[in-house]
């Protein structure tokens, strides 16, 4: 979790290989406990039950694009729809940053000694 200042205010257990972000979140934050509840929530399309899962009023997901298919050969988002995206996109690539400049400097893998 980061601020849109690029500040990392959580950094879970990291996990190796392929994991979907959801399930990673309802390991460290098991939604049963209300985590989410009084914070602004913003995420991406690898979280699209998050919404189902926490409660929380303020929890923003992108609109994902509806599929092609025969009755909707040419399927489009509305004006209204890609504005929203366009906006929780531009504040989501700073949190993205945040996570990059840890995997830039190898900060994932380095175990913390404890006293």
């Amino acid at each position: 979790m980061a601020l849109p200042d690029r500040l990392l205010i959580f950094l879970g257990r990291t996990f190796s290989g392929h994991n979907p972000d959801d399930l990673m979140l309802k390991q460290e934050l098991p939604p049963e406990l209300h985590w989410l509840a009084d914070l602004n929530v913003r995420v991406d399309l690898g979280s699209p039950g998050i919404k189902s899962d926490y409660r929380g009023e303020r929890i923003a997901i992108p609109t994902r694009k509806p599929r092609k298919s025969q009755k909707h050969p040419n399927p489009q988002l509305s004006e209204e729809q890609k504005a929203a995206t366009t906006a929780l996109s531009r504040v989501c690539i700073l949190i993205e940053h945040a996570m990059g400049g840890m995997k830039r400097y190898n900060m994932w893998s380095i175990p913390f000694a404890t006293a």
